[in-house]
């Protein structure tokens, strides 16, 4: 039997938005966000076409065609995990305690954006490791595949503003499958960091000057330009209490992730009446999965020993 009191139900809302509101959002910054409506979502890989090749307007196309999938694979295939949670209160403690079903709700809005933000983040902290592309390398490679040669997205350098601008260097080096450059530095980036980095995220993109050594002994720094700015902001950082690194960053383009979100089952909260017991329940569902492309285009991480 549903428990259908207009004004009870209103306020459940209202509290459950609040919560939802209450946790930063920052991680659908990080990734390419999906909504299909299907059993799996399956992407290609299809990287090879860096660039057109020239045609004389009358062969055959298909003796110059690209494949989808040049990792011999079919791309990778995303299953969602459901998520559920119910909260019960009795008539008596409801009546009693007049916010305890609106402040359970509020709970729940939080519960589901802080789950959201564990789950992508949680895929990110494996990327130097477990979380694998296509070509069966961790995200972030030094050695990813091509069709000759290799490719890198892996930096080991402490941040500082020497070290962004290894990684947009690192960025417009970046090239596609078959070889071709593939630079979307123009679209800017996210720098994306633990908490135990934001300082030191922050003095790389906003200090006005870098000190280097003039060279030999009891010389003096000599201030150069900090031109990391030209290619980050502030606004730029992404902090997170779910990124578990100590010194480990990445950046990730604005234009194209190679991480992707599935939200399978938007969440929906109801509040119901036991029939039997009069409790009152609060009950939450949703589905989503997260995980690396087959492509690492394009992030650049850095592995800090």
């Amino acid at each position: 039997m549903a428990f259908t009191t207009n004004g009870v139900l209103n306020t459940v809302v209202d509290r459950y938005m609040s919560g939802l509101a209450s946790v930063s959002d920052n991680w659908s910054l990080t990734v390419d966000r999906k909504s299909a409506d299907a059993a799996a979502l399956r992407l290609p890989a299809m990287t090879a076409l860096g660039a057109i090749p020239t045609w004389n307007g009358t062969d055959d196309l298909s003796g110059s065609a690209t494949s989808v999938d040049e990792y011999n694979t079919t791309g990778i295939t995303l299953t969602a995990q459901q998520y559920g949670a119910q909260i019960a209160i009795s008539r008596l403690d409801a009546e009693n305690v007049p916010e305890a079903v609106s402040y359970a709700a509020q709970k729940l809005g939080f519960a589901v954006a802080n789950t959201y933000a564990q789950v992508v983040f949680g895929q990110w902290n494996n990327s130097f490791g477990s979380v694998k592309t296509g070509d069966n390398k961790a995200l972030f490679a030094s050695d990813h595949a091509m069709a000759s040669g290799t490719r890198s997205n892996k930096l080991t350098s402490a941040l500082d503003s020497s070290a962004l601008m290894a990684a947009v260097k690192l960025s417009r080096q970046f090239k596609s499958y078959d070889g071709s450059p593939y630079d979307l530095t123009a679209a800017g980036f996210y720098l994306v960091v633990p908490p135990a980095l934001e300082e030191a995220a922050h003095q790389a993109i906003r200090s006005t000057y870098t000190l280097v050594n003039t060279g030999g002994t009891n010389t003096s720094a000599q201030g150069l330009n900090n031109v990391s700015g030209n290619f980050f902001s502030p606004a730029d950082i992404i902090v997170s209490p779910h990124i578990n690194f100590d010194n480990d960053w990445f950046v990730v383009s604005k234009a194209e992730s190679p991480m992707v979100f599935w939200e399978r089952l938007a969440p929906q909260i109801r509040l119901t009446e036991d029939e039997d017991d009069l409790k009152r329940k609060l009950t939450i569902d949703f589905a989503i999965a997260c995980d690396a492309k087959a492509d690492p285009a394009v992030a650049i991480g850095s592995e800090v020993s």
